[in-house]
């Protein structure tokens, strides 16, 4: 019996060390969880603007893919160089000319690679980049842009892409058209896709304004023939009455002759001739009336940039601009639209105001000084750009024809809001 006791505590004893020493062991820690990689960066990507007048294709390709691809080394940690930067330019811009096509209703629109450029960031997530700056390697796109003339209702719009090489095997396409975006994708086995207006969201081409007219003069129909006729009639009858000589067959037939005359030259011959008493109904003296006239002219200045054509934008310049002062228009606003380092990108205005401080009448038309401000838009590697304008100017508008044209124009200040 005291043997079974003896046994039963050693057991108990031997249960507590065991249960003691399960205490005394580390628990194992839990496994790390591991965070997800991240996703590799994009290797490319596209933009498609359409728009009246203009289709402009943009690709993003990640600088290291590019750099393999036409052969040139660099250390990944070092800066691209301004000089590396020209270099690689000039290369790829004579590589890549002929990647991008478009067809508009079948039809093979022409257009040309109008810019290469370095982009800092990535596609969606593109960064300003100073003049000077030399980022790394990894850092850098290559921006690649394409510039096509269409005309104003491109409904059906094709995009062939020739550009494929490892490891760029598939191209995400995103087709801006108006305030709508819709995402395609180019790849290697079908590299062309078409994008269709079904929904409607290509805006209208914008009509030019409707040109300001001077303001008219009263005139006055003169009957000269009939006038004339008349004089006649009575001289011939005064010269004979005064030499008593008859006429032919009596009085009678002469007068009813010269009656038929008079009538029969009213609508003859008619010259019109403008009221001397209404002369300044022609002239603009109030900034009231010369915002009227101006701010119909500017509009269609910036409007005749929505065209894309050098001889479509001055054709309709031409109906704003009397003059040498066309061509230096032509350029100062091409300056002002377009985006910094960006050549062809243009913004589009769509908002006006004009005010007019003072007017000062001329013998032919008149002077104003002048202060608008435009609004406009562009959108430019995925992204949406304002710009605002503001100036102060002296203008000069004169009479052409039958309509109002500015014919000089002195700058007193821009800025770039």
């Amino acid at each position: 019996m005291a043997a079974a006791r003896l046994i039963a505590v050693l057991l108990c004893l031997s249960g507590v060390i065991a249960r003691g020493q399960l205490l005394l062991d580390p628990v194992p820690a839990p496994a790390p969880v591991l965070a997800p990689a991240p996703a590799p960066r994009p290797v490319a990507h596209a933009y498609l603007y359409i728009e009246p007048f203009e289709a402009r294709v943009e690709v993003l390709l990640d600088l290291p893919t590019v750099l393999g691809r036409l052969g040139i080394p660099h250390d990944s940690k070092a800066p691209v160089t301004a000089e590396e930067q020209e270099q690689i330019k000039l290369a790829a811009a004579k590589v890549a000319k002929d990647w991008c096509h478009l067809k508009i209703r079948g039809e093979d629109i022409k257009g040309s690679l109008a810019s290469v450029a370095f982009v800092k960031g990535e596609p969606g997530k593109t960064l300003p980049m100073a003049v000077d700056e030399q980022p790394s390697l990894k850092e850098l796109m290559l921006g690649l842009i394409w510039e096509y003339s269409v005309g104003g209702d491109p409904k059906r719009v094709e995009i062939y892409w020739s550009g494929f090489a490892e490891p760029v095997e598939r191209l995400p396409l995103t087709v801006f058209v108006g305030n709508s975006a819709e995402e395609l994708e180019l790849t290697k086995g079908v590299p062309m896709v078409r994008w269709s207006d079904d929904a409607g969201h290509l805006p209208r081409p914008r009509p030019l304004a409707e040109m300001p007219k001077l303001p008219q003069q009263k005139m006055y129909a003169i009957p000269l023939a009939m006038i004339l006729w008349l004089i006649l009639g009575a001289g011939i009858y005064i010269w004979m009455h005064v030499r008593r000589l008859k006429f032919p067959g009596g009085f009678l037939p002469f007068l009813v002759a010269w009656g038929i005359g008079l009538v029969m030259s009213y609508n003859m011959g008619g010259i019109l001739v403008a009221d001397p008493f209404n002369e300044k109904a022609v002239a603009v003296t109030e900034p009231q009336e010369a915002e009227k006239v101006l701010l119909p002219l500017l509009k269609n200045v910036y409007r005749a940039f929505d065209y894309k054509k050098e001889e479509q934008v001055y054709d309709r310049l031409a109906r704003s601009i009397d003059g040498e002062l066309l061509r230096t228009l032509y350029l100062q606003t091409i300056q002002a639209l377009t985006l910094e380092g960006q050549e062809g990108t243009r913004a589009k205005v769509h908002d006006l105001s004009v005010t007019v401080d003072k007017v000062t009448p001329q013998a032919s038309g008149f002077i104003a000084d002048s202060e608008w401000t435009a609004l406009g838009t562009v959108g430019h590697w995925g992204h949406q750009h304002q710009r605002v304008n503001r100036y102060k100017a002296r203008l000069t508008v004169v009479p052409v024809g039958q309509e109002w044209k500015i014919r000089a124009m002195e700058v007193l200040e821009e800025r770039r809001l």
